[in-house]
């Protein structure tokens, strides 16, 4: 059925018609209904915040009242019979007032008003065990009790406690006690807004009961409302699809929420009119756009056939077919562009022949260029191999004298074979032992580098006790650390195993080389070791307090002849070959080096070496 060209773009027209009104219609719909939603829930949790403002007045207005009878009347001072037309007179003008009582500060009451009646002194009851009452003792603050229901009163009061001070001591001598009716509070502040019966506001207590309700039958039946987590469109107290917004009012202890809410239906209505108007406008676009598409259609299909035609003979292999060129519009232009393409391709064949030629040529040329490169790197492995055994020869050869030298300087020194000299002789022997000393290191250095350098580093798998490793590491370096007043400490996890296979003499040339460098680039402070074996792995780790390394110097620290700058090798000496012995042994025994440092506050170099442990 779509194969036929007039009959895709008559589709294709309508579609591209109708598309963008209809998905114009929608995201106006759906942004108007968005818009409703988002307004809704805004008036809501405004009518719930002025809600909210005119309960916490009404509140603070009978406090007021109250406060101005302890502090203003000096209510506390005033005679019993005084005290009591006082009250009588608060209750008569105020309906909010259910009861109203006056205790001393030890719990006993002295007067007791309910509204129609006057409890004897008898029957006056004692507070001194009630929690609320002891809190306001205890605090000299206003206390608010949590709703309850009354059974005398056949209404929800909530009970208002206000401390009186004695003026002369400070202290709370007397409380004054007020049960307010929260009906009053329902009439005096929920009627007060114009509700419709779309709309609805409650109050909840903190337990989410109702308190407040224009429907009395869910207050006396205690009807629990959860409340979401969220505001917006949620089902209501009745099952009603509501828009719902909240505010809460803090009164001492008590929490109360009010609960604004509107129908959805009534907060959508005008995007329900509007999807009706939109379904109406598409339909008759839909018509008139059908009719015009179809006249234009015919216009385009024909000279694109014959387009097709044309391009089919090139197609085949005929590079010299013609388009008809009739019109001069688009089509017409479509036409001179169809065979202006039609010389280019033929021209681009050829210049292609020419090209594939010139690749060939330049292949070969690269190829020879690959076979040259190739031999000379061969060439030069060959060199960096014969250097490397060079050095290792002649750092061996080497030892030899120097090893001479420094066992003749110590018979000297120990004035062996009947030997003497004088203390300016003892210092320059010093001197000589000190340096061939410091030549032998370096030139063991430069035999272990050779070694791994030349493929010639062979490592033992012997037996060894970690500890007792660990133990001449510490008389070896330990000197060096207590002559620079350094701390050493050492720590050994109780998990690594007493034996261990592996060659003791290259993990010790490791660890001796980390503790050399933290030592020598530590000033003051400590100088930790540590050993521990997680996961088939055994961790030797050694941090200072030293100079540390700046970031950019973490990138080349492991590489040969490489310190941080000149400064550090003018005051700290060294070759810069430590590091790289480090790093090269420990790859060659299938470990990793890791190092955390900054700058000023010390390093951290930790090498991890495959656990090898004896059974």
């Amino acid at each position: 059925m779509f194969k036929s060209l007039r009959i895709r773009l008559t589709a294709l027209f309508v579609i591209l018609t109708i598309m963008p009104l209809v998905i114009m219609g929608y995201l106006t719909s759906s942004t108007g209904v968005e818009t409703l939603q988002k307004e809704a829930v805004r008036l809501q949790s405004q009518i719930a915040r002025q809600v909210s403002i005119r309960l916490g007045a009404f509140f603070r207005e009978r406090q007021n009242e109250l406060l101005t009878l302890t502090q203003v009347a000096g209510l506390g001072s005033l005679s019993a019979n005084v005290q009591q037309g006082t009250l009588l007179s608060l209750l008569s003008k105020q309906p909010a007032y259910y009861r109203l009582i006056l205790a001393q500060a030890d719990g006993l009451e002295t007067i007791r008003l309910t509204r129609g009646s006057l409890v004897a002194t008898a029957n006056l009851s004692d507070r001194s065990s009630d929690p609320l009452f002891k809190e306001t003792i205890s605090t000299n603050i206003t206390q608010y009790s949590q709703i309850r229901f009354d059974d005398d009163a056949r209404d929800r009061l909530l009970t208002m406690m206000i401390p009186i001070e004695d003026l002369f001591t400070g202290q709370v001598s007397a409380v004054l006690i007020a049960d307010l009716r929260f009906q009053n509070v329902e009439e005096e502040v929920l009627r007060a807004f114009n509700l419709t019966d779309n709309d609805e506001v409650f109050i909840l207590d903190r337990d989410n009961v109702v308190t407040a309700h224009r429907n009395p039958s869910l207050v006396i039946n205690r009807t629990v409302f959860d409340l979401p987590g969220v505001e917006g469109r949620m089902v209501g107290l009745n099952g009603d699809d509501l828009f719902l917004a909240t505010d809460k009012i803090q009164l001492g202890d008590l929490t109360l929420t009010v609960v604004a809410g509107t129908s959805y239906a009534n907060a959508t209505a005008i995007a329900t009119n509007l999807f009706q108007i939109f379904g109406i406008i598409t339909l008759v676009t839909l018509a008139v756009s059908s009719i015009i598409v179809i006249f234009a259609v015919s216009g385009v299909v024909n000279p694109i056939v014959k387009l097709s035609q044309v391009a089919q003979a090139i197609r085949d292999g005929n590079l010299n077919a013609k388009a008809e060129v009739s019109r001069s519009d688009e089509i017409g232009k479509m036409a001179q562009t169809f065979n202006s393409m039609t010389d280019r391709l033929r021209q681009t064949l050829t210049g292609l022949q020419s090209h594939v030629e010139e690749l060939e040529k330049a292949r070969v040329e690269r190829e020879k260029l690959i076979s040259d490169l190739q031999a000379a790197k061969r060439l030069a492995e060959e060199n960096s191999r014969l250097k490397s055994e060079f050095l290792a020869t002649m750092s061996h050869e080497l030892r030899t004298p120097l090893n001479a030298i420094e066992g003749f300087t110590g018979i000297v020194m120990n004035k062996l074979g009947g030997t003497d000299y004088n203390s300016k002789t003892g210092g320059y022997l010093a001197r000589i032992r000190s340096n061939s000393a410091r030549l032998l290191s370096l030139i063991n250095d430069f035999l272990d580098l050779s070694r791994v350098e030349a493929g010639r580093l062979e490592f033992a798998n012997q037996p060894f006790s970690p500890a007792q490793m660990v133990k001449r590491w510490q008389e070896e370096i330990g000197v060096l650390a207590e002559n620079k007043g350094l701390k050493f400490n050492v720590k050994l996890d109780p998990a690594l195993p007493e034996k261990m296979r592996g060659d003791e003499e290259a993990i010790s040339k490791i660890a001796l080389n980390l503790l050399g460098n933290a030592i020598k680039f530590t000033e003051a402070g400590e100088i930790n070791l540590s050993l521990a074996c997680t996961d088939g792995t055994w961790n030797i780790s050694v941090q200072d307090t030293g100079i540390g390394l700046p970031p950019h110097a973490r990138e080349f620290i492991f590489e040969e002849f490489r310190q941080v700058d000149q400064s550090s090798r003018r005051k700290y000496g060294g070759t810069g070959l430590g590091l790289a012995i480090v790093q090269k042994y420990t790859r060659a025994m299938g470990g990793t080096v890791n190092v955390k440092s900054e700058l000023g506050k010390g390093s951290t170099f930790t090498v991890s070496l495959p656990a090898n442990s004896v059974n």
